[in-house]
């Protein structure tokens, strides 16, 4: 089973527009509501791939009710703690014309010390031996510091695999935990090392590093510069695929949504890596935060192009 966690879950409002002009009246083309939130976004991925999955998370007062019933429509398994009083997030998405995203976050509701506890123990009791417990998006909003390695504190006696999305401090510390899988891109690889990542010579030093500190899997996502992942000793260079790009807000979701899928049903490694690009891609053909064409994915998996370095 794949669990996924969602400590700031949210409603991403997409706002289209031809172009964005600063200090001036824009006038807006389209609004469209969707799911907010990295974890669920992973789990909305993995449902479209019919790949049933538990999620976790907290959500308040109103917007929380609609994230809940978004969340019901995908082959997901609820396992949120809802509250009343407050209400969660709202992010807002601006897209132009041409194809450059902006996204505007709202901190979120505050999650007290007990809430936190809550969810603390809810996902203890759930997870099992054997899952994949996916940790992605903000988590600033909990009264619990660093929640994530926290989480991993707690479950490190269930036998999971841990995949860590995330950044600052909660990654730094999250690292101390040996997570199984973790997905920073060079701006967090940055925070990493406290020092500028960049270019393939360096980032395959911190890959080899990294994975020699006892990280199984290092997936490192450079946005249109495709990506580099070591594992069992290789490394690989998964080069972008030439699509039809509409947003580019979710792409690093879906990629850890095809590499949870493909890990989870044992697939061979650079079938998991094709399943990662592939959804990845797709979903940058798609106008919204999350979610693609589960079939356009597919007729792209035939194209990825993998080079062991």
């Amino acid at each position: 089973m794949i669990c996924t966690v969602t400590v700031n879950p949210a409603i991403d409002r997409m706002i289209y527009l031809s172009e964005l002009n600063l200090d001036n009246t824009n006038r807006i083309k389209d609004i469209e509501e969707v799911l907010g939130g990295k974890g669920t976004h992973v789990s909305v991925n993995l449902g479209i791939l019919g790949h049933r999955n538990k999620a976790f998370g907290v959500d308040f007062g109103k917007n929380g009710h609609r994230i809940e019933e978004m969340l019901s429509e995908s082959e997901i398994e609820m396992e949120f703690l809802h509250y009343e009083e407050g209400n969660s997030r709202m992010n807002y998405a601006l897209i132009e014309d041409n194809q450059i995203c902006t996204l505007l976050s709202e901190k979120g509701q505050i999650i007290s010390l007990e809430q936190s506890e809550a969810l603390l123990k809810k996902i203890y009791d759930e997870v099992q031996g054997g899952d994949i417990l996916v940790l992605s998006g903000d988590a600033s909003n909990s009264e619990i510091p660093m929640i994530y390695p926290e989480i991993m504190k707690r479950v490190a006696d269930k036998g999971v695999r841990v995949f860590l999305d995330s950044s600052s401090e909660n990654l730094k510390e999250g690292l101390k935990w040996k997570p199984f899988l973790i997905k920073p891109n060079e701006d967090e690889l940055t925070q990493i090392y406290g020092r500028k990542i960049e270019g393939e010579e360096a980032i395959i030093e911190a890959i080899k590093d990294l994975t020699a500190k006892g990280i199984q899997c290092v997936a490192v996502s450079c946005g249109g510069n495709g990506s580099y992942v070591g594992y069992e000793g290789k490394i690989y260079r998964i080069y972008p695929l030439k699509v039809d790009v509409k947003n580019t807000i979710g792409c690093g979701d879906a990629f850890l949504s095809g590499l949870a899928y493909g890990f989870d049903k044992k697939m061979k490694f650079e079938d998991i890596l094709r399943y990662a690009a592939a959804v990845s891609s797709a979903t940058a053909e798609d106008n919204s935060t999350v979610g693609f064409d589960k079939e356009r994915a597919l007729e792209l998996l035939d194209k990825v192009v993998i080079e062991t370095l």
